[in-house]
């Protein structure tokens, strides 16, 4: 039988080659082919690269009509989770009706 390749470990293939990355940019950064500030940026760009970019906020109020899609293009339904408060927009007559008129609601609240 053939010998098997050993497994690969992605924590130990991750460290191997950070720092082979790091040896390399510090080899020429020391024969002179970069500059600290260079070798600096490098890095960063690395860094912001490797992390995943953060998921896009919404914004405040829609405009209606407005239709929602994720970065993909694909349309993202409403979340109907929230109840809705429906105003009362009834109209009401610049006269008070007689005894049989509506009384606004009132709040007893005991505090004691």
């Amino acid at each position: 039988m053939a010998p098997r390749p050993p497994e690969k470990n992605d924590q130990q293939e991750a460290a191997f080659t950070r720092k082979m990355v790091l040896g390399i940019l510090g080899t020429l950064e020391s024969k002179g082919l970069l500059s600290q500030a260079e070798v600096d940026s490098i890095l960063r760009a690395a860094k912001q690269a490797s992390s995943p970019a953060p998921a896009p906020r919404r914004s405040g109020p829609a405009l209606p009509g407005t239709r929602w899609a994720d970065a993909d293009g694909h349309p993202v339904g409403m979340d109907r989770s929230t109840p809705i408060a429906i105003p009362n927009v009834k109209r009401h007559s610049d006269t008070p009706a007689e005894d049989d008129a509506e009384k606004p609601p009132m709040i007893d609240l005991n505090m004691g």
